[in-house]
């Protein structure tokens, strides 16, 4: 359990330094999706590809888990472990506000603050019609995640999903394999 609380206390000021980052992306690059079913998006994502955050480097069975809040905004539970399936635990928690109508772009935060104000930090810039895969960046195409329902994909959806986060405008040369035990 002691580990746990480490693990959570040096991860909490790194993502505090990481949100205070986030509004100053670059000029935007990337392209968001039309509109977002937030019902649909709600649920378990497994992270399957990253460009990994100083926070993140040895983080495997990364999962994001989105739940609707009694205010109308989104939970956002992040987890993981450290370089193995029983490695040393992550998580945090934070909440995901919609900075427009299309809930396509929003800001997340983990620092327990959070506004509605563009561009937003977490941009959906490709989704699969049924909710099976997304792909989320920021403005300037910096970060990026490539999520699934599904714990494991194929070579060649991992291939076709690379592609079209380049297509969106994200920088993929960084973006590596996230393992999934």
């Amino acid at each position: 359990m002691r580990t746990n609380n480490l693990v959570r206390l040096a991860f909490l000021p790194l993502a505090l330094v990481v949100a205070a980052c986030a509004p100053m992306a670059g000029p935007e690059r990337t392209t968001t999706v039309e509109s977002v079913d937030v019902e649909r998006y709600l649920g378990t994502w497994y992270e399957v590809a990253s460009i990994k955050q100083f926070f993140s480097v040895g983080l495997v069975n990364s999962t994001a888990e989105y739940s609707l809040l009694p205010n109308g905004n989104i939970r956002v539970f992040n987890s993981g472990n450290y370089f193995s399936a029983d490695g040393p635990r992550s998580e945090i928690i934070g909440s995901a506000v919609p900075v427009d109508s299309t809930n396509s772009r929003l800001n997340v935060s983990f620092t327990g603050f959070n506004s509605a104000e563009p561009p937003g930090n977490y941009w959906v810039v490709d989704l699969d019609p049924d909710y099976q895969w997304a792909i989320v960046s920021n403005p300037g195409g910096d970060t990026g995640f490539i999520l699934s329902r599904t714990k494991q994909i194929s070579d060649e959806l991992r291939a076709e999903l690379l592609q079209r986060a380049a297509d969106a405008g994200v920088d993929t040369s960084r973006m590596t394999v996230t393992e999934q035990f």
